[in-house]
């Protein structure tokens, strides 16, 4: 019996028992019962002594090897047999266990390819609510449910292993990407003191572990796979992409950038479908080789506002088969950016607004006429080649891309053709910007007041610079775009970019990649964000009377050099809130809510199911060869591999036990005498 060791061994000491069996064996002490008519001539009948006793050879009875029996299997209990490997199953486990069941909820678990025609995460589900009713008293388990956020569970007695196998029959798959790596931490940080710690991975295998990960977890892992995981039943087309930018020369359409990509051995067609505002508005057919992936351009119609590209195939992931985009908020009140460029001959400038995410950029000339409430109802406002008017202010964030001198905006002279001497490295409006070779044309030398910043300045005065306009923020690109080689640089649209994400509310994405959180940043005077799922249940997203969120610390790092910039800028980087429950795809649902709780604007996003690694539904091979280098940890001894088999051995004396009372008592009932009418025998005892 390979693996088999006595927890006890001077429990054996009870063998010693065993010739004291014999020897009562070779003793006649039990008489034979007779009945008899009468005890007179008994004496005369039998002279010899009654009384004499004398031994006999052990007489090889049933009796005699069921008493052998029954002493030797209490010996051997009493001396606590524990067993390894296939013995173990035998027996009751000699320590309490500790399971840490890692259930995989990720997007790739909703494929239907199992031979019950349920979804993979539903068998995950009854495989994993099956090992946990093979706990006793005194084990503890934990679940990990991954996806997009791991949640946590736990049961530390019978009653709450009960109940954690009956919440786990409804739980609903997270989604999004599940992070193997990140949960084998976790299961690491878990582990419990004097139990037997093991980690369960129930998942279709389609994840991938860091060998080092998996060695230092301290505990053996154990691979439970569920889904076909290969082959022509785990085939899948999906779009892993979907994006647009509006069209070149006709800022109201948008154009569409979609990839495919075959998930399969085998080649496949099928028809592509875009839908504008519901409305199929075109279809093509594409044929995809094993492995390949291709990309599509489509433009959308002019002032559509959602678009939806499908590919008609019937595999076993059918979340993928569509993608979704939200090009235009529903109305004027959503949280899409809304720009306004005051210009008469920009192109640039207005094609790098365009380019913002979300951004709906309306175009007027400078001498449009205009108050101060007409432009109010935009979230940035762009002046190019002309002076804002200083008695109509928009009540909004401005943007100044070479003002004319004037009341606002006050001149000291021209730079002929300025060279940058020295900027601002570590302002956000200079992120990401290389100014490097940059060249300008004649530029005015603007007067700064005491409320603004230079970042970036010539020998003599300043060519980009930050601050307030009657109590407006404010950005001045000094110098002319036509007159500088900046438009024409990778540099122009970060920069642009920088500007619109620190003077105006970030707008909400037309869609956010599987498991990516939402971050932006809500408007001036929002005390509460709410995001509400598809099929799911509003989340409150509270901030801070200041913006920011409670109990966020500030972070000393990202503060600004100039004391008065930096505390803005990490103002407006605490007012952004982040929702990462992006795991499941559809429709999210945000609204701005003041402090009374009325709604101050709202928008939607789009989450898409494909994803090129959620979408790709084979196994990895490597993954149970990983995970099987995992071991106990150096706590753990080799007693945490056993269990204990007294158990089964006391019952096989017992069941012996009973086999002797039924040896004693069946003869008697089967061969005894009945008394002849009514008179009752003498009984005497015959040696």
């Amino acid at each position: 019996m390979s693996g088999l060791q006595l927890l006890a061994p001077l429990g054996l000491l009870g063998l010693l028992a065993v010739p004291l069996v014999v020897l009562l064996h070779m003793r006649h002490t039990t008489p034979l019962v007779r009945p008899v008519p009468t005890l007179r001539f008994w004496a005369a009948a039998q002279p010899e002594q009654t009384e004499r006793t004398r031994l006999r050879r052990p007489p090889l009875s049933l009796l005699l090897l069921l008493h052998l029996l029954i002493v030797a299997l209490i010996a051997v209990a009493l001396a606590r047999p524990a067993a390894a490997r296939a013995w173990g199953n035998l027996g009751l486990r000699t320590e309490p266990r500790h399971l840490i069941v890692l259930l995989d909820g990720s997007t790739s678990m909703a494929a239907v390819d199992t031979a019950s025609g349920r979804t993979r995460f539903e068998e995950a589900r009854d495989r994993a609510r099956e090992r946990l009713a093979e706990l006793r008293e005194g084990d503890v388990a934990t679940v990990l449910l991954l996806g997009t956020r791991t949640e946590t569970l736990e049961a530390t007695d019978a009653a709450a292993l009960a109940a954690l196998r009956d919440r786990l029959e409804d739980v609903a798959p997270p989604g999004g990407r599940a992070d193997l790596n990140e949960a084998l931490d976790l299961s690491k940080d878990l582990l419990l003191p004097g139990l037997e710690d093991r980690v369960l991975l129930i998942s279709d295998g389609a994840l991938s572990a860091d060998p080092g990960v998996v060695a230092g977890v301290g505990a053996p892992i154990e691979l439970a796979r569920v889904g076909a995981g290969a082959g022509a039943a785990s085939a899948n087309l999906a779009i892993t992409d979907l994006a647009a930018r509006a069209a070149p020369g006709t800022p109201d359409q948008a154009l569409l950038y979609v990839r495919l990509f075959n998930f399969a051995d085998e080649t496949v067609t099928a028809p592509v479908v875009l839908l504008a505002d519901g409305i199929e508005a075109g279809r093509r057919e594409e044929t995809l080789a094993p492995g390949q992936a291709v990309e599509l351009s489509w433009p959308a119609p002019p002032g559509t506002r959602d678009v939806t590209v499908a590919v008609e195939v019937d595999d076993a992931l059918s979340a993928d088969d569509t993608a979704s985009l939200v090009l235009r908020q529903a109305d004027e009140a959503d949280l899409g950016l809304r720009v306004l460029l005051v210009s008469d001959t920009s192109t640039t400038l207005r094609r790098a607004l365009e380019a913002l995410a979300g951004a709906e950029v309306t175009v007027e000339p400078s001498d449009a006429p205009v108050t101060g409430a007409t432009r109010d109802g935009y979230d940035l406002v762009v002046y190019e080649n002309v002076a804002p008017p200083a008695d109509a202010l928009p009540n909004a964030p401005l943007l100044v891309v070479h003002p004319l001198p004037g009341d606002l905006f006050s001149s000291q002279g021209t730079m002929p053709r300025p060279t940058i001497t020295h900027f601002r490295v570590q302002d956000p409006l200079l992120r990401g910007v290389d100014l490097a070779g940059v060249t300008f044309g004649e530029t005015p030398v603007y007067a700064l007041d005491g409320t603004q910043t230079e970042l970036v300045g010539a020998e003599d005065g300043p060519l980009l610079f930050r601050g307030e306009l009657q109590g407006r923020p404010l950005v001045v690109l000094a110098f002319d775009l036509a007159q500088s080689n900046l438009p024409s640089r990778v540099a122009f649209p970060i920069l642009i970019g920088n500007i619109a994400a620190t003077l105006a509310p970030s707008s909400l994405p037309a869609a956010i990649p599987l498991g990516d959180p939402l971050v932006y940043r809500p408007r001036a005077g929002t005390a509460t964000v709410r995001v509400v799922p598809p099929e799911g249940e509003a989340v409150d997203l509270a901030l801070a009377a200041d913006g920011t969120a409670p109990g966020e610390p500030v972070d000393a790092a990202s503060v600004d050099q100039d004391p008065a910039a930096g505390a803005a800028g990490n103002a407006d980087r605490l007012r952004e809130i982040a929702f990462a429950d992006t795991g499941r795809p559809g429709e999210y649902r945000v609204t701005e809510l003041d402090a009374a709780g009325a709604e101050r604007g709202g928008g939607r996003f789009v989450v898409n199911a494909g994803h090129v690694t959620e979408s790709d539904l084979r196994a990895r091979a490597e993954l149970p060869v990983v995970l099987a280098t995992a071991r106990a940890g150096a706590g753990g001894g080799s007693r945490t591999n056993l269990a204990d088999l007294w158990p089964l051995l006391a019952a096989a004396a017992l069941a012996a036990l009973a086999l002797e009372w039924l040896v004693l008592l069946v003869p008697r009932r089967v061969f005894g005498r009945r008394p002849f009418m009514g008179h009752r025998p003498a009984a005497v005892g015959h040696r």
